[in-house]
């Protein structure tokens, strides 16, 4: 049977199906959802909704531009860097032979943040993982085997298909269901994303004939056929297309121009498109003034203040989501325990502006009235600057000198002892 003769096939049985079935339906045959506007959306259509384009950048270059580390902290020791793991310089220099890590990343989150679903095969050889090869997620299929455990089904472009188990595929996942497969973001937002492309469609046209409203051109005789096309031909011709906008119309035969108003239709579409990126920004879980809408909040006190929302209530999430995935898949369970974990370096990129972050580490070197958390180094660290000698130690406030083993500052403790034996 033809393709068109299955396609029809399947269509004959959509007879008493709901809205959804059928739905899922046209996603099956064309890889797209069917919206109720009547535009088909798939990840490439999605992707030219410039509001969830904008979604998908911030989210996915948040992900991409921070450094990945692997650590070992054993249990009542000190934590270092893990510079001998494989895993390391997956992560940080090379994951595979033509990607760098923030474009493995980078495209991994893009992945995710569309589908919910980002996947790499895990080449290992001899036991030792050496590279992260990612997947298209429309080519694979996360299914569970009679036992109840996960397997992959990935179909190559030549149309092949092979299972992978658990162990092989590098599976991050975001909103989840039944906690194998993440819920297509363009599915979830079809309808927003629909009425989006078909609004920008309207306005498109809107535009290609005539910046204002079309209205009517009478006449004061009956016109025959020839007569009509001849007069459409000419006013399309004059008077149409952007270039002719506000020109002054010249007609003969007492023909009379009336134009619709549509002022009121103008607004109403302007007000539809606010709604729409509204509707998609809440939906993707990105605050609209980080994709800077609407333009006038940037000027406003508070954008400092919702900008810190956003890097904690959205792109902190998409860090730790990556950091589990990565522990949980690509160490091993022993590693685990011996203390390795995965971190994104995210300190500098919370503190998002030179003052806060020199507050920030004035009060963690211990000079906001409490003792300090961190050392001159791990300060020196952030800023990517090298080590010296004497760093290391954790001061208290007034710059009484560095705590000793029982939380006393050296100097309190001398001048302590000193006290009691003048005494």
């Amino acid at each position: 049977m033809s393709l068109f003769g299955a396609i029809g096939r399947e269509l004959k049985a959509t007879d008493g199906l709901s809205w959804g079935q059928i739905n899922d339906l046209w996603a099956g045959l064309f890889g797209s959802y069917q919206s109720r506007s009547g535009i088909a959306v798939g990840w490439k259509t999605a992707l030219r909704v410039t509001t969830f384009l904008a979604c998908v950048r911030r989210i996915s270059e948040a992900v991409s531009t921070v450094p990945t580390k692997v650590y070992l902290k054993p249990r009542g020791g000190q934590r270092t860097e893990a510079y001998d793991h494989p895993l390391y310089e997956l992560l940080g220099s090379e994951p595979n032979e033509w990607q760098d890590p923030l474009q493995f990343k980078e495209m991994m989150a893009v992945h995710c943040a569309v589908t919910n679903n980002a996947y790499a095969f895990k080449n290992r050889v001899r036991g030792k993982l050496v590279e992260l090869i990612p997947i298209v997620p429309t080519h694979v299929q996360p299914k569970w085997s009679p036992e109840r455990t996960p397997y992959y089904v990935v179909t190559a472009p030549d149309g092949t298909q092979e299972s992978f188990g658990y162990d092989e595929i590098l599976h991050i996942r975001g909103l989840s269901w039944d906690g194998l497969n993440g819920l297509d973001a363009v599915q979830l937002l079809q309808e927003p994303l629909g009425l989006a492309l078909a609004t920008e469609q309207t306005h498109a046209m809107l535009h290609a004939h005539g910046a204002r409203p079309s209205g009517i051109v009478s006449v004061n005789k009956n016109l025959d056929e020839k007569e009509l096309v001849r007069l459409a031909a000419w006013v399309k011709k004059h008077y149409s297309g952007l270039d002719n906008v506000s020109r002054v119309m010249i007609l003969d035969n007492d023909a009379k121009f009336t134009p619709f108003d549509m002022k009121g239709v103008d607004t109403q579409h302007i007000q539809l498109r606010t709604h729409e990126i509204e509707s998609i920004c809440h939906g993707m879980g990105v605050l609209p003034i980080v994709i800077g809408h609407p333009a006038e909040m940037a000027a406003r006190a508070a954008a400092e203040t919702l900008i810190a929302m956003h890097l904690v209530h959205t792109i902190r999430p998409w860090h730790r989501r990556f950091e589990k995935a990565f522990d949980r898949q690509l160490l091993t369970r022993e590693e685990r325990r011996a203390g390795h974990y995965t971190k994104f370096i995210d300190g500098e990129f919370l503190r998002a502006t030179a003052k806060d972050r020199a507050e920030y580490n004035k009060v963690a070197l211990g000079g906001g009235g409490n003792p300090g958390w961190a050392t001159i180094n791990d300060v020196r660290n952030w800023d990517d600057m090298d080590e010296y000698d004497g760093g290391g130690h954790i001061y208290a406030p007034v710059n009484a000198g560095p705590i000793g083993p029982d939380g006393i500052p050296r100097v309190a403790a001398k001048s302590s002892a000193g006290r009691g034996e003048s005494e």
